[in-house]
């Protein structure tokens, strides 16, 4: 049981090298003493009428086992501030005759002919629109007072993942708001470019409000006081501004938001997306200084209120762009727009606003807002290092990533790929389910990403199927290819898992990331097969564990489990083609001793080396052992007979085994009570 426990306490801690092989050379590192972020869990967003049915919460948190969910946290009031007939043109039935009805055939465009209501700022917010006067619901200073505006609708999940927080590991309630209430707008010079009915008339300037939507237009920042919020009806001093609205209403939404639902928020993002004005609720952001503004003064309002002081601020959750512009800056007719790394510098700049964000995350998606681009590899680089010299015209030097800064960083919204497991069916399907994991594997590696969410959890298609934008739908459940993929990640890597570094050599076609749950000791590995041929992997394990079990998924055959017997250490498996495989080791609760640590660094050098190498070895404790190597398949073949009695401290030791073959072996430093396995190379 000792050399099982030390065996096993050396991958956990980071004082063993174990390697994964193949029969076609492939080999698949693991080297616990280079330790990365740990993971807080993964999950989706959803706000339709699913949430509230049992087919949904079973998916999501008793076989998906999502920890995270994400919210729209745009304020919803009650009339007569959100009175849908008082400010928003849109449908009530072909037989209503109204002036807001746009089934009316008198009234096809809505009362001004554009399909929406338009206005330009607060001063403006309540000018007469067909004949009525839309009013504003002024926040006062007395939080208490505030929460009565704010209205709810009953949500399933919120109570579910609560009621199953031990059962999960953990569960994280967090939201993003799409947009702040329409009158604290202003005019961004923008136009809405589209023209689709019953959506906005093209050339229609933001903001604006659609079918009941807060389209558009940028927060006015300015902190000018304005008559129109004057707040001494509400016990307050008089004219405030904007800004000053902005954040007491979001505290006073969040506040009651929490009491409603009696959960309190892990985290929040004041702006879902920062430049991507849209027909639904939507605002901009083009300064980072415009960011900056909000973000303290939300910060400053929330610290005042003891139920809003522990939940996190994460921003900026911009997309993740499509090259080094998409990272910094894009220019426009109306001036620059800042981007991620560019709001990034800025707030790490302000010593009010890099207290006011508790750390980074960022959008999956293409400069489009609707194409993934999760599985481009020098975006994460750059969202995560930056990069010392420009990488294009007119973009500056030496800017740093959210790694700098010593913040961690979630992916937090992304989406649009095919729901078949291989998509295009020519070229490499990379856009379909298989493209699921692998922009998870990059955004957990490369990104270095701590939480992984999707954009919405169950959504169809105008035919039925799960659509681009949802992992699964009613129909479907655990079936759909897309939930499949993301399921071999959001299963079994739980909330408090850290992730190991895993490198391949000898194939570009196989990825792999590992992690290792403390509490309960399991080793989770996810491969991802991408070629177009199956792959024999062969994994030489830590002993000690007491099962392994595999899960397999590829085209047509989803989801396959297998397990491992037997205690050898090496375990075999063939992955078909553009497959993804997750292997769960589990180990005894009792399997890990500190006080067995005993090295402090171990290298063979030179490695590969001809007829003899030297063994440098620093050990934080007295240790005797023996020099043995094995082969690729497991054989000892070399079983050194000399005892190596050592003290703590630095030792070189010259070792000749007497082995003729070139190739792969695996020096193992072994006495009874302990194994140690690195690889060297014959040559």
């Amino acid at each position: 049981m000792a050399n099982r426990v030390l065996k096993l306490f050396a991958l956990l801690t980071g004082f063993a090298c174990i390697n994964f092989i193949s029969a076609q050379n492939v080999l698949i590192h693991l080297n616990p003493d280079q330790k990365y972020q740990h993971i807080d869990g993964f999950g989706a967003h959803e706000s339709d009428a699913d949430i509230n049915a049992g087919w949904w919460n079973q998916l999501y948190f008793d076989d998906m086992e999502c920890s995270i969910y994400r919210v729209d946290l745009t304020p919803k009031l009650r009339s007569p501030y959100s009175d849908l007939s008082y400010y928003s043109p849109w449908f009530m039935g072909s037989a209503t005759t109204h002036i807001f009805n746009l089934e009316d055939p008198a009234n096809p465009n809505g009362p001004e002919g554009n399909r929406v209501r338009t206005y330009t700022g607060p001063q403006d917010y309540s000018r007469s629109f067909g004949g009525r006067n839309a009013p504003i619901a002024v926040m006062g200073p007395d939080i208490e007072k505030n929460l009565q505006y704010f209205v709810f609708n009953p949500n399933n999940a919120i109570q579910t993942g609560k009621s199953k927080h031990q059962q999960l590991g953990d569960f994280k309630l967090v939201g993003s708001i799409w947009s702040p209430l329409p009158w604290v707008k202003v005019a961004s010079g923008n136009l809405y470019r589209e023209n689709w009915w019953p959506g906005p008339v093209a050339n229609t300037a933001w903001p604006f409000v659609w079918g009941g939507n807060f389209a558009g237009g940028r927060l006015d920042v300015s902190d000018a006081p304005l008559q129109v919020f004057d707040d001494k009806s509400q016990g307050g001093l008089g004219a405030t501004s904007a800004l000053t609205q902005f954040a007491r209403s979001t505290a006073a939404y969040i506040l009651a938001y929490q009491r409603y639902y009696g959960m309190q928020f892990y985290a929040i993002s004041i702006q879902n997306e920062l430049n991507f004005e849209q027909f639904y609720n939507s605002a901009t952001y083009p300064l980072s200084s415009q960011y900056i503004s909000a973000l303290k003064a939300v910060r400053k309002e929330f610290d005042k209120h003891a139920e809003l002081q522990s939940i996190k601020i994460m921003g900026p959750e911009d997309l993740l762009g499509g090259d080094a512009y998409g990272m910094w800056e894009y220019g426009s007719a109306s001036g620059p727009i800042h981007k991620n790394l560019q709001y990034l510098r800025n707030i790490e700049s302000d010593t009010a606003a890099k207290r006011a964000l508790a750390f980074y995350c960022v959008h999956g998606y293409a400069s489009d807002g609707v194409t993934s681009s999760g599985a481009q590899a020098n975006l994460w680089n750059w969202w995560v290092n930056g990069w010392n010299a420009s990488p294009a015209p007119g973009i500056p030097a030496n800017v740093k990533g959210w790694d700098g800064p010593q913040k961690k960083s979630w992916m937090t919204e992304t989406s649009g790929e095919h729901p078949d497991w291989l998509y295009p069916k020519a070229g490499f399907p990379g856009d379909g389910a298989l493209g699921v994991g692998i922009r998870i594997h990059q955004a957990l590696t490369t990104g270095k990403e701590s939480a992984w969410i999707y954009w919405t959890f169950s959504d169809s298609d105008n035919q039925g199927n799960v659509s681009l934008y949802g992992l699964t739908n009613q129909t479907l459940r655990e079936n759909s290819p897309k939930y499949v993929a993301a399921k071999h990640f959001y299963k079994f890597i739980r909330p408090g898992s850290q992730r190991i570094s895993s490198t391949v050599n000898g194939s570009n076609s196989i990825l792999c990331s590992s992690y290792f749950h403390e509490g309960s000791k399991k080793l989770t590995i996810v491969f991802l097969n991408t070629s177009s041929a199956a792959q024999e992997i062969s994994a030489i394990l830590p002993s000690g564990f007491s099962t392994v079990e595999t899960y397999t998924s590829s085209q047509n055959l989803l989801w396959q489990k297998q397990l491992l017997g037997g205690s050898a250490e090496m375990k075999t498996m063939t992955m078909p083609a553009y497959s993804m495989s997750t292997w769960v080791v589990s180990y005894p609760p009792n399997a890990i001793d500190n006080a067995l640590v005993v090295f402090n660094e171990i290298t063979v050098t030179p490695n590969p080396f001809r007829d003899h190498a030297s063994l440098y070895l620093d050990l934080r404790t007295p240790l005797q052992f023996k020099i043995h190597l094995y082969d690729l398949n497991g054989n000892c073949v070399y079983a050194g007979q000399e005892l190596h009695n050592m003290s703590a401290g630095k030792h070189l030791i010259v070792f000749q085994p007497e082995v003729k073959n070139k190739g792969i072996y695996f020096l193992a430093i072994e006495n009874s009570i302990h194994k140690k396995i690195i690889k060297v190379n014959m040559l």
